[in-house]
């Protein structure tokens, strides 16, 4: 993959985060409990991209700028679960499990993987609570039906989306320290398909967005 073609899709993959934000401004008093926090984790990503695209064309390292990202999406996205779950899990669990990500985020960056290296430590064990946490709800759905269908469920678009957008990059996040050394072709092809999937990971944020919830999550 040139380049060229990969500044190409992620160009596509930042833009398309508007998609849900014009969603918004349209349903926004609609919106439940999770699509409001699916909102703020969209206006914040969208923040992060704007400000990651800026420094990219400075030619300034943007990697400090995703150490940060990464604790605050996880914070927000346990937060989405926590609502969801609150019937499997515990508040107390909520809290051990975001206060414990926090400090293993914190003693990487000072410790393994600094403030301008990728932060792949951290990024996949966010991965691998994720999926946790959407196979959990998965599994919660089956027990009890909330909804009469599931395209009118927000949170199950939400949940599908982060398990295939984290299930699909778990390896990346993890091997990319490890197996590549500088941009090489090799680099520009994964990080081009994870573009792909931020793509897809937006239209599902988008349709959560869209659909009118029979039921308000609490």
């Amino acid at each position: 993959m040139s380049k060229e073609l990969f500044e190409n899709l992620t160009l596509i993959a930042s833009i398309f985060l508007l998609a849900p934000l014009l969603i918004s401004i349209f349903r926004f008093r609609r919106f439940n409990f999770v699509q409001k926090r699916l909102l703020l984790l969209v206006l914040i990503t969208v923040l992060v991209e704007i400000i990651s695209w800026i420094l990219w064309y400075k030619l300034i390292n943007n990697m400090p700028l995703y150490h940060f990202f990464t604790i605050i999406q996880f914070l927000l996205i346990v937060n989405i679960y926590r609502t969801v779950l609150s019937k499997m899990f515990s508040k107390l669990f909520f809290i051990i499990i975001s206060i414990g990500f926090v400090i293993f985020a914190i003693i990487n960056t000072l410790f393994f993987q600094n403030l301008t290296t990728f932060n792949s430590n951290v990024t996949t064990l966010l991965g691998l609570i994720v999926i946790f946490f959407a196979l959990s709800y998965f599994y919660a759905l089956l027990k009890e039906v909330k909804y009469r269908t599931l395209e009118s469920n927000p949170m199950f678009w939400i949940n599908s989306g982060f398990l295939i957008y984290f299930s699909s990059n778990l390896i990346l996040f993890y091997m990319n320290n490890t197996l590549f050394k500088g941009v090489t072709e090799a680099s520009l092809i994964l990080w081009g398909l994870h573009a792909i999937v931020n793509i897809v990971l937006t239209i599902f944020y988008t349709i959560a967005l869209w659909v009118n919830p029979k039921k308000q999550n609490t």
